[in-house]
């Protein structure tokens, strides 16, 4: 995924930074860093909450033409007793 790949590229910037000599500038861009793969992941959460909703309605609406489908069958199906 792209946001996987996103997510993986800031962590081992991230890392590198870290590993570096730690300096002020070092210490501002890893917190900058840190911000910007938090904003990845807000992101990427949302994006997730969506698609699920998005997929219950789906299932909800195919539950409903399921149960219609399945009413009209019944309707037209007419067992006489003693036809078995």
């Amino acid at each position: 995924m792209d946001i996987e790949a996103r997510l993986l590229d800031l962590m081992s910037r991230v890392r590198a930074l870290e590993a570096a000599a730690p300096s002020g500038d070092a210490s501002k861009a890893t917190t900058a860093e840190a911000a910007q793969i938090q904003a990845v992941i807000a992101e990427f959460r949302n994006e997730v909450r969506q698609d699920l909703a998005a997929l219950g309605d789906e299932m909800a609406g195919l539950r409903r033409h399921l149960n219609e489908y399945l009413r009209s069958a019944q309707s037209n199906i007419q067992i006489q007793p003693g036809s078995l």
